[in-house]
């Protein structure tokens, strides 16, 4: 049981290592850590719900014998033997990781902005706390984490509230994304592979759009300077559905302006919270690795029905 939960802990370890970590490394680790396991039968009783990151799997022990529910058949009632478990974790694996739907599974594809298609998180680092130090405030531990998860309005109405600003809330954004403006118009990239990625898709006809908690101006100005904009169908924000992405309303909005079924339609995302809410809203989901959110890659590598490292890796299914 110990060589077997060290086999977990290298597969969770490489999950929450950064991006690039993770494109340059993932495949050829778990692959090696799945050749050191010994062919011997696990005491069963309990293993399983004393390692709760297998739940992935879709595995649970019944009397000493394993059912995995999908998608392993050969499994199912099986001794629960490392080798078994090893040959079902692989499949898994290899059914997620570094896998795009292509036209044959997916109508459209609808794209987060900060952190999947844009290196761009590092420009919103501390945004709103800077901006309230600059007003001689020195912000609770958390809110930056608490805005994120809000529409850009939404942040700047609960700013006002909480500290009282005479301003309307319309001006109090403004001032906060000042300093982040310069990046989207002269510097923000595009993540790697991500170009590739699109001009692939449209040539199969994928119909393509953004669905972005960021300020329009902003995801405009960089995707036009970096000659993607013309490339989406739309792009849609929080904003423009009055609500975060807490709620599945900009994913239902980009739905529902696409015309294609949510059996067919993919939402792509870096963020735990935001991959959360589109699965449970029925969307296709594929998670993107991204280094802001590293304590999170083990929940989205369960959780997302596809899992990329890296635009580079991707294999299309």
């Amino acid at each position: 049981m110990r060589r077997f939960s060290l086999f977990l802990a290298v597969c969770l370890a490489l999950a929450a290592a950064p991006q690039q970590a993770l494109a340059q490394r993932n495949v050829t680790v778990w692959r090696r850590a799945l050749q050191k396991g010994v062919a011997a039968p696990l005491s069963v009783r309990g293993a399983l719900q004393q390692l709760p990151a297998w739940s992935f799997l879709n595995t649970r022990a019944l009397n000493g014998r394993a059912e995995v529910k999908s998608p392993v058949p050969p499994l199912r009632s099986a001794p629960l033997q490392r080798s078994a478990l090893r040959a079902a974790l692989q499949q898994r694996i290899e059914q997620k990781l570094d896998v795009f739907p292509a036209k044959k599974h997916v109508d459209a594809v609808i794209f987060d902005l900060d952190g999947t298609l844009l290196n761009s998180l590092d420009a919103w680092d501390n945004s709103a706390v800077n901006f309230l130090r600059s007003r001689g405030i020195e912000p609770p531990a958390g809110l930056q984490e608490k805005l994120v998860k809000m529409s850009l309005l939404d942040g700047a109405r609960y700013i006002k509230e909480m500290y009282g600003f005479a301003e309307p809330a319309e001006e109090l954004l403004r001032q906060t994304l000042a300093p982040i403006r310069a990046h989207y118009f002269q510097d923000i990239l595009p993540r790697a592979g991500v170009e590739s990625l699109v001009r692939f898709l449209r040539a199969q006809g994928v119909k393509l759009c953004v669905a972005t908690a960021s300020d329009r101006e902003l995801a405009e100005a960089a995707l036009k300077r970096l000659g993607l904009f013309n490339s989406f169908d739309f792009i849609i924000t929080c904003d423009d559905v009055g609500v975060g992405k807490r709620s599945p309303a900009v994913y239902e909005a980009a739905l529902a302006r696409l015309g294609t079924s949510k059996a067919r339609t993919l939402v792509v995302e870096d963020a735990l919270y935001a991959l959360q809410t589109a699965k449970k809203a029925g969307f296709v989901t594929a998670a993107v690795a991204e280094r802001h959110a590293r304590k999170d890659q083990p929940t989205m590598l369960r959780e997302a029905d596809y899992y990329l490292t890296s635009f580079l890796n991707i294999r299309f299914k």
